[in-house]
């Protein structure tokens, strides 16, 4: 496992406090904290929001198979969130939504700290 998983709530409250940078898209948030350990991941995909299991483990093996493509050798810890109840559930529309929002987030931390990508 190349990434180490936030777990408790002081790692999540942590991460929340001292977010350098939150970005958005329609269905997601992404927070970041830049760190001096390794990247860490962390989620929040509540049943309010999608309600079938089947959805919310393929939106995690998703964005756990995206994030450790994009930022594997990053200092960061990453907090993804369900903004709102996504009621149309396209897998192809969502994966290429949490692709571009990673990208961009990884596009705006490069732009401003270049040392977290080594």
């Amino acid at each position: 496992m190349p990434y180490k998983p936030l777990t408790g709530k002081n790692d999540f409250d942590r991460v929340f406090k001292n977010a350098s940078q939150k970005i958005n898209s329609n269905n997601f948030s992404a927070l970041v904290l830049i760190n001096s350990n390794e990247f860490s991941l962390g989620m929040i995909l509540p049943k309010k929001n999608i309600k079938l299991a089947v959805h919310r483990n393929y939106l995690k093996r998703t964005i756990r198979n995206l994030s450790e493509d994009i930022f594997v050798n990053s200092k960061i810890s990453l907090i993804v969130v369900s903004k709102k109840r996504i009621i149309d559930f396209k897998k192809d529309k969502l994966r290429k939504e949490i692709k571009t929002l990673f990208l961009n987030l990884a596009k705006k931390l490069n732009e401003e700290n270049n040392y977290i990508f080594n």
